[in-house]
């Protein structure tokens, strides 16, 4: 059976990018509820209507249709399901941030209807930032974040992420260390030596882990970590993202936990984000 034999149709999804390909076509990549990630080629689909074309947007919910089954599908069929949302300045810049989380993270070929639940949900929220009862902008991308963390089986448990797995406590202040995944409790009085608070803390817990939380799970990359509240670490577990100073430490922290799954490669639209935030 040949690869064009392989028909689907109708499938909720939305386009997370597309580049022009040639003279009238783009290559698609997509968002689909039940096929995840997928690449498509759109053949002559700058040459079709205007109103066919104007459907190549992001944050715009659509039904696609392809046929193949290898890395590049050719789409046969695309059709509005529904108003797109309206982003504009930093809110735009958020919608693109979680575009490229989804294209970075999110592997080709595996069904996330879990991640796409959670997308769906953030482009209402970014749409409807500054309304009566809405989120705020950080609550949304940490929430997001956190799903999407949590639906691809990387997140930390922040609750517990002591050496000897011990419940973080509310009222102290850790040290964080993302590639490890470990939180040292801090002794405020002997914070200005790391090295110091961190043999202390593992002296005093008693536990039994050989790894040294301020290198790299290789044993020679440093890892300082990032300070940060037993409080925040508490709520981004628990999904509690309406205090200010919890959003404040969540935004460091957070930059630092995706960072282990990204690598050094950094998000063109953080760019974006920064430069439309500062304008602001």
């Amino acid at each position: 059976m040949g690869d064009d034999s392989i028909s689907t149709s109708l499938q909720p999804a939305y386009i997370l990018h597309y580049t022009e390909w040639q003279e009238s076509s783009y290559i698609v990549d997509a968002f689909t509820l039940s096929h995840g990630r997928i690449s498509m080629m759109a053949k002559s689909a700058r040459a079709s209507r205007p109103q066919i074309r104007a459907l190549y947007q992001p944050f715009r919910p659509l039904l696609l249709s392809w046929v193949g089954h290898s890395d590049m599908r050719t789409l046969t069929g695309i059709e509005e399901a529904g108003a797109g949302v309206q982003l504009a300045d930093v809110a735009l810049a958020c919608g693109y941030y979680i575009n490229e989380l989804v294209l970075r993270l999110v592997g080709k070929e595996q069904p996330q209807t879990e991640v796409f639940a959670h997308y769906v949900v953030a482009l209402g929220d970014l749409g409807a930032l500054g309304e009566p009862g809405q989120p705020a902008m950080e609550a949304v991308l940490r929430m997001f974040e956190l799903q999407l963390l949590d639906a691809l089986a990387v997140l930390p448990d922040l609750a517990r992420c002591t050496p000897n797995s011990a419940p973080i406590e509310i009222d102290r202040d850790y040290r964080y260390h993302p590639a490890n995944a470990i939180a040292i409790a801090q002794n405020r009085a002997l914070d200005a030596d790391l090295s110091l608070g961190i043999q202390k803390e593992k002296t005093r817990m008693g536990e039994g882990d050989s790894r040294d939380p301020s290198l790299h799970a290789d044993g020679m990359t440093l890892d300082e970590g990032i300070r940060v509240s037993g409080r925040t670490l508490l709520a981004l577990a628990a999904l509690e993202l309406d205090d200010s100073q919890v959003l404040q430490e969540a935004r460091r922290l957070m930059r630092q936990i995706l960072r282990v799954q990204l690598g050094d490669k950094p998000l063109r639209s953080r760019e974006l984000f920064e430069s439309l935030a500062r304008r602001d």
